[in-house]
């Protein structure tokens, strides 16, 4: 009887070793991928951060040199770019941390959650600056003299289509913050 006892408890301790051993790899597997997908979302920031700071000067040359609209709307423009760039700075400064994966899973889940609900919130800012911009340069160039039906049809399906592709483009980044946080509380459940 003892025999049967002392050997259902070594059996006991290698399934135990086994499991932490499991709880470990599986703990830096996720770990692994929750790293992942905030890479791809600061990636994603860097591109949309480049491709403003890009729309500066292009700016210049496309509405003031090229179609001799104002020099505010530029600036203008400018601010709203830099706008912009500061905002995905901010929000992914956390994300950026080379520690983040090694904290403790709380915190990372609370940077995580936050960065979400500022890049949501960011709609609230972004869409309603973007549609008063766009409808100062549709002003703008309904005065050059230059505008035409066709012109403005252009411009429309040129503002629905940047529209469509922010909004793509937000909600996959949500989608990816989401996964993050889910993949942490799937690790906190292990735990």
């Amino acid at each position: 009887m003892d025999y049967e006892l002392d050997e259902m408890r070594q059996q006991m301790a290698i399934l135990k070793d086994k499991l932490e051993n499991q709880t470990i790899v599986n703990d830096r597997f996720i770990r692994r991928s929750i790293k992942r997908g905030v890479s791809t979302i600061n990636r994603r920031y860097l591109v949309i951060g480049i491709i403003a700071l890009a729309m500066i000067p292009y700016g210049y040359w496309a509405f003031v040199v090229l179609n001799g609209l104002s020099v505010a709307l530029w600036l203008t423009m400018c601010v709203l770019m830099l706008t912009v760039v500061g905002f995905m700075y901010y929000n992914g400064r956390d994300l950026r941390d080379d520690d983040l994966m090694g904290g403790n899973l709380l915190d990372v889940k609370r940077k995580v959650v936050l960065a979400k609900k500022r890049d949501a919130n960011w709609l609230w800012f972004g869409i309603p600056a973007a549609m008063l911009w766009y409808g100062w340069f549709l002003y703008e160039e309904s005065q050059t003299g230059l505008f035409s039906q066709g012109a403005l049809l252009f411009f429309i399906v040129c503002m629905i289509a940047g529209l469509v592709l922010g909004l793509m483009v937000h909600f996959k980044t949500q989608r990816h913050y989401r996964d993050a946080i889910d993949q942490i509380e799937d690790l906190e459940d292990t735990k």
